[in-house]
């Protein structure tokens, strides 16, 4: 743990941990045409520092203006120019979401308004990217459906579902498509619009989990026999160890960080990671009110319930962790891999350039390192 002591973090543009967090995941974007490294940071320049309306307004304002590019050059016909931009335009609309709280009616509308441009995207793509709507409890759970090619062949499938599916679409898809993968992202209950249509979080992340296995099952182009789960952060983490345990038709589990217990996380989790403050509304206050909602740390009573047994998931799991990451965290995967001879860990350290939050200042080798893995579990 002296890595953890004795690291001292430098800032990429911002001073607050969290609006630097938010700019480096923007940056990330752009391996995967999601960002363009000068917009970032001309709307970065145009932030006052602390202040919440200039951090909404900089990032509206290069959304809007990429929106427009988007519909210039779809109306000449420029199918590649135009799904670029409208894919920008959602990572920047996503930013401004990252200020408005989820009681705000804003809020709502943003996230319907960014879905509808990467439908836009979607549409465009070679081959077009498929919107789904998987049935459940009489609503529908929205992703979307990415493959490699045209051919409706059987393939390896991995699953994402713990934040919203459009954010989702750079943690999975690019890599998986380029390694013959299809891949699933979508809006698991409680994230998205869900928690506003009646889906709300529920701790037994295998019910949800086992219907879209279910609807993965039923296509001709999934390989029933090799679908994976992976999840990411601390509820994305919790999502699939707990949806692994118990559902045993995974075949593989990649999870950054696992999670079997969220009670002990939760105090380290906003002190590490949100940054939260009590005494003014901050990029990071807002982010711990919307992974409430999203994640169903809403109140202690749930997270009494969001517990898992790891020596009960029976297929081979990969556990990522970041050595600085807090201790409870690499305790509880210290004692999953104790107790399931088929876990294993890989731990990156600050030699492998990660010290941003969950890999992502190096996305490609946390996309090789799981993909790698998942070749040699698949063959």
């Amino acid at each position: 743990m002296a890595e953890q002591t004795t690291h001292t973090r430098k800032n990429y543009y911002f001073e607050d941990p969290f609006a630097d967090l938010l700019f480096l995941y923007t940056l990330t974007f752009h391996a995967f045409k999601g960002s363009e490294i000068g917009e970032c940071y001309a709307a970065a320049a145009m932030i006052q520092e602390g202040n919440l309306e200039s951090w909404k307004a900089a990032w509206n304002t290069l959304a809007e203006q990429v929106e427009e590019i988007g519909h210039r050059a779809e109306a000449k016909g420029h199918r590649v120019s135009a799904r670029e931009a409208y894919l920008r335009a959602v990572t920047y609309y996503r930013n401004v979401g990252w200020a408005q709280r989820s009681s705000d009616p804003q809020f709502q509308t943003l996230i319907e308004k960014y879905r509808l441009l990467f439908q836009k995207f979607t549409a465009l793509s070679d081959p077009p990217i498929e919107c789904v709507e998987i049935p459940y409890k009489g609503k529908v759970l929205p992703g979307y459906f990415i493959r490699p090619d045209g051919r409706s062949q059987k393939r390896p499938t991995i699953i994402c579902g713990d934040n919203t599916c459009e954010v989702l679409y750079y943690w999975i898809a690019p890599p998986a498509i380029e390694r013959g993968y299809n891949a699933l992202v979508l809006d698991l209950p409680g994230i998205g619009l869900n928690s506003f249509n009646g889906i709300g979080f529920q701790a037994d992340t295998e019910t949800p989990v086992k219907v879209v296995i279910d609807y993965l099952r039923s296509r001709s182009d999934v390989d029933p026999q090799r679908i994976a789960v992976y999840g990411g952060g601390e509820g994305g983490g919790y999502i699939m160890t707990r949806a692994a345990a118990n559902e045993h038709r995974i075949a593989a589990c990649i999870v950054d960080p696992l999670v079997f217990d969220m009670e002990p996380l939760v105090p380290s989790i906003t002190r590490n990671v949100l940054h939260a403050s009590e005494e003014e509304e901050t990029l990071g206050s807002i982010a711990a009110e919307l992974t409430s909602v999203f994640w169903g740390l809403s109140s202690p009573e749930s997270i009494k319930t969001m517990k898992a047994d790891p020596r009960t998931i029976a297929c081979p799991l990969l556990c990522l962790n970041d050595a600085t990451d807090y201790p409870e965290l690499l305790e509880q995967a210290h004692k999953a891999i104790e107790s399931n001879p088929k876990a294993t860990q890989h731990l990156f350290t600050l030699a492998d350039g990660t010290r941003g939050y969950r890999q992502l200042d190096n996305f490609g080798l946390k996309h090789q390192v799981m993909f790698d893995w998942l070749d040699e579990i698949f063959g």
